[in-house]
């Protein structure tokens, strides 16, 4: 079955799914170690980009309980939230995503490889990060560096790549 994007009833559904898709929520940890490294995960689907650690929001957390859970599972750390580095946004692709980065300070536990969703882990120079990087993390550097929380949309351009 081909869809024929001329359609009226294909074009009445994409409107539809434009106005009522969901609205989701999700949250990124910056961790620097004491030697000024920066703490990434490599995603196990998708384009296998590196990401700071996070995830999605669930029910009645607050964010920043929702980023120390999922620290935990992705690291192996117990951290505190220490700042916002700012809220980015996306709603290209007929999406509405909301992402908060959130400056985070170890506590404890020890970084591992924990699997499942995870391919890699592992700590890397601000200024060398690897080359398939999240969408926006220069942006969310900058940001991180003034000082001053960021607001802004961070487009994803392709299906499969996330902020």
């Amino acid at each position: 079955m081909s869809l024929n994007w001329r359609d009226p009833a294909l074009k009445i559904l994409l409107l539809w799914w434009r106005l009522t898709r969901p609205c989701t929520i999700g949250v990124r940890g910056l961790v620097v170690n004491e030697a000024g490294r920066l703490l990434l995960v490599q995603h196990s689907y998708g384009r296998r980009r590196w990401y700071l650690p996070g995830g999605g929001h669930r029910g009645s957390e607050s964010p920043e309980e929702a980023l120390v859970r999922e620290m935990r599972e992705e690291t192996g750390l117990e951290v505190v939230v220490t700042g916002l580095v700012g809220v980015y946004y996306d709603t290209g692709g007929y999406k509405r995503d909301n992402i908060y980065i959130f400056e985070c300070r170890r506590v404890g536990g020890e970084v591992k490889h924990v699997g499942g969703e995870i391919a890699d882990i592992g700590w890397f120079p601000p200024d060398a990060l690897p080359e398939q990087m999240m969408v926006g993390m220069t942006r969310i550097l900058d940001d991180w560096r003034s000082g001053k929380a960021g607001y802004g949309q961070i487009r994803a351009h392709r299906t499969g790549d996330l902020i």
